[in-house]
């Protein structure tokens, strides 16, 4: 059975992408992916010029990443959405949000791969990944009771990064693809994965999938998905088909996602897992 269900996800790209070339060969569903207006905003800026010092509203919030949501408003192609995850680190919380939102008297103008562009009072501001390269703002030295969440003590860390938070993880890009090519190089690993999460039926309809471990025990205990588990949403996308999970995994692959947010359900309680990505 493991086997047959293997070949079934032999469509998977066998080896990472090196080249513009390769990464055709590695294209995913027209019909689901973004259309492209959105990408020319939502990328970085080929010639982004250098930044003045980081104004008043950076000293108090951090961007920690961005990704596209997916709103359920077509049957066909789910709308895609540019949000953000900001840090309040002077309330130590955190606020999910989308373009036009508000949050503590701020507005939220522009969402970009490595920037957010809000106002407040009439007076924009850039919040920038802090770990975005190339020439940007000046960063100052947050104040001890200012740590970003990179700044932080480890809870726990693991082959990917470090748990950060109850529900946060900040893992490094490349381990984990590292390990994606594990997976792709043994096809029975690839498909321990998938055979673990089982579909959730609802009304004849699959509404989720739970997390029931039959291979890669470490990788579900790295990324915080528990036995019993039901993931219900990733990015506001209803978990509803596999092709929606391979969906993500294809646009991790390809760079264009710097957070993941999955929300589970926990021993009948809805649960938000956090995962940045560096």
């Amino acid at each position: 059975m493991g086997g047959l269900y293997a070949r079934q996800y032999y469509t998977l790209p066998h080896r990472l992408p090196s080249d513009d070339s390769n990464r055709k060969a590695f294209a995913w569903p027209v019909s689901q992916e973004p259309p492209a207006e959105i990408w020319t905003v939502f990328a970085p800026p080929a010639n982004r010029q250098a930044a003045a010092a980081e104004g008043p509203l950076a000293q108090r919030f951090r961007l920690a990443g961005t990704f596209f949501s997916y709103s359920e408003s077509s049957a066909t192609a789910p709308k895609p959405e540019c949000r953000a995850i900001l840090d309040d680190l002077q309330k130590q919380q955190q606020y999910l949000v989308r373009e036009g939102d508000w949050f503590e008297a701020v507005r939220v103008n522009r969402i970009y791969s490595d920037r957010v562009t809000v106002d407040y009072q009439g007076r924009e501001e850039d919040l920038w990944l802090s770990f975005a390269g190339g020439p940007g703002p000046q960063k100052t030295e947050p104040a001890p009771a200012e740590k970003t969440v990179e700044d932080g003590v480890a809870l726990e860390t693991s082959r990917f990064g470090k748990r950060v938070g109850e529900n946060r993880w900040v893992f490094q890009r490349e381990d984990l693809l590292k390990y994606y090519q594990e997976l792709l190089d043994d096809p029975e690993r690839m498909a321990s994965i998938f055979l673990s999460m089982k579909p959730d039926y609802q009304e004849g309809r699959i509404n989720g999938y739970h997390v029931d471990v039959e291979g890669e025990k470490d990788f579900f205990k790295d990324v915080g998905l528990q036995q019993g588990d039901v993931v219900r949403k990733v990015n506001s996308m209803k978990m509803t088909s596999q092709a929606r999970a391979e969906y993500f995994l294809g646009e991790f692959v390809k760079n264009r996602v710097s957070a993941v947010v999955m929300e589970v359900e926990r021993e009948g309680k809805p649960q938000k897992l956090i995962y940045l990505f560096r």
